[in-house]
């Protein structure tokens, strides 16, 4: 029992910090685009400096049956929350089908996850130019997407 319970706080601490440096990421001034492009960019710098907690938060949550799932859907809920705010953005949008947040969020976790098990971690930093790209465009369109996405690499 004590080995579940391990988990349970190390993941929620895990998930605090991530929380922490996704709002610090994102600014108070920026527009959705941009606080989103921090917020992914800033998820990929966690994961590859502490990939211990990238890897509870992902593929660990996923192996501890009901307890990391319901864990794990609650990050995707988070992340799904701070990218459903890009239907503003434009009219296509918000015709976006209901999944598209979660199935964008449990994206960016695969990705993740699969650079962690595979002890690739250190990747994940030069990836989020692509990473915010895949996420913006459905909001954005194409063009401004990759704009925006090149203009934190600049």
């Amino acid at each position: 029992m004590g080995r579940r319970d391990d988990f349970a706080s190390e993941f929620e601490a895990a998930f605090a910090r991530l929380q922490v440096r996704i709002e610090e990421a994102c600014g108070i001034d920026a527009g959705w685009p941009d606080r989103t492009a921090g917020a992914i960019r800033a998820a990929l710098e966690f994961s590859a400096a502490d990939p211990r907690a990238a890897q509870l938060l992902t593929s660990e949550a996923l192996a501890r049956g009901p307890d990391g799932f319901a864990r794990y859907d609650r990050l995707l809920a988070y992340l799904g929350e701070l990218l459903a705010q890009g239907r503003a953005q434009r009219i296509e949008a918000e015709r976006l089908p209901e999944i598209t947040e979660r199935a964008m969020a449990g994206g960016l976790a695969g990705l993740i996850a699969q650079r962690v098990d595979q002890g690739s971690e250190a990747e994940l930093p030069a990836l989020a130019e692509e990473a915010i790209q895949f996420v913006l465009t459905p909001y954005l369109g194409a063009e401004e997407a990759q704009r925006v996405a090149a203009a934190g690499t600049a």
